[in-house]
């Protein structure tokens, strides 16, 4: 059955703004918050998933080295597989009425305004999912009586770290240290995803080595380097998380990426414009010891 789409979404009063004598020939850039996952998370089953739901991601479990005596009988382990899943289970709308009326009144294609707007609302939600993940990591860090490396219980039972101007510099070398110990290789591509108030305190920090934050905005939300990781900037981030690790250790596919369809409706002198995307995130096991589940305020 169809569902009936809420006229107010796109009323005549929002449609107003867009008539000659009330909007100005200049329009100002849209606030947006920077969208970051497509730079940090693992987009590789995409291509795969042509139908269906579901992709599999079977892997052996770990073996171990054992010593070998000379002339006797060598013991072979048998090899167990594991199956994980990663399941496209997520579905978003965003939907517009617009009145064909108030379509001939308006010299501006608002057509286009929606569409890109509505893109970057379903983007937005896509951020929120895969960041949402963070707390799958297996371990993390937190306060304790100074800065603390713990479980991922641990860390989600804890006090948020403070984040300052003094301390960041520790912050980041403990998270080094607490990657090192989970084995994670390091090849370039550890980052960290954190909020504007923690990049203010690495902003602080470095005022005198030349880091920057300025152009953030523009680059996915990248605004430079910093002990080693690559710094990525969001507004969609947990409350008092950040991703410490490895890039693409989330997973997302968008089945659908985030599309436009326009629907006329029957015995209505307007239409829909109905903005929906199709997705799916996971954080598999493997993937949940190189990265970290940073509890960070500031």
């Amino acid at each position: 059955m169809a569902t009936t789409l809420a006229k107010d979404n796109f009323a005549a009063a929002h449609i107003s703004a867009m008539v000659p004598s009330y909007w100005s020939n200049l329009m100002q850039v849209p606030l947006r918050k920077s969208l970051v996952s497509e730079a940090v998370a693992n987009t590789q089953f995409e291509a795969t998933l042509r139908k269906g739901d579901t992709v599999h991601f079977p892997y052996l479990s770990e073996t171990e080295a054992s010593e070998y005596t000379r002339n006797t009988e060598i013991t072979a382990s048998e090899a167990s597989a594991t199956d994980e899943s990663l399941v496209v289970d997520k579905a978003y709308v965003v939907p517009n009425y617009v009145e064909d009326f108030e379509l001939l009144q308006a010299n501006y294609s608002y057509q286009i305004d929606i569409a890109d707007n509505a893109a970057y609302k379903l983007r937005d939600k896509i951020d929120q999912d895969v960041f949402a993940r963070i707390i799958d990591a297996a371990s993390g860090l937190y306060e304790a009586s100074g800065i603390t490396y713990g479980t991922q219980a641990a860390v989600t039972g804890g006090d948020a770290i403070t984040a300052t101007s003094a301390n960041i510099a520790e912050i980041f070398a403990t998270a080094r240290k607490a990657l090192r110990k989970q084995n994670v290789e390091e090849a370039g591509d550890w980052c960290s995803v954190i909020t504007p108030d923690v990049a203010m305190a690495i902003e602080l920090y470095g005022t005198e080595k030349g880091f920057s934050v300025a152009d953030a905005t523009i680059r996915n939300g990248y605004a430079g380097d910093f002990l080693g990781f690559q710094i990525y900037i969001s507004n969609n981030l947990p409350d008092n998380y950040a991703y410490i690790g490895k890039k693409n250790m989330i997973h997302l596919i968008a089945q659908a990426p985030p599309q436009m369809q326009i629907k006329e409706i029957h015995n209505k002198l307007g239409r829909n414009m109905i903005a929906s995307t199709l997705l799916g995130v996971k954080t598999f096991d493997r993937n949940s010891k190189r990265f970290l589940l940073a509890k960070i305020t500031a």
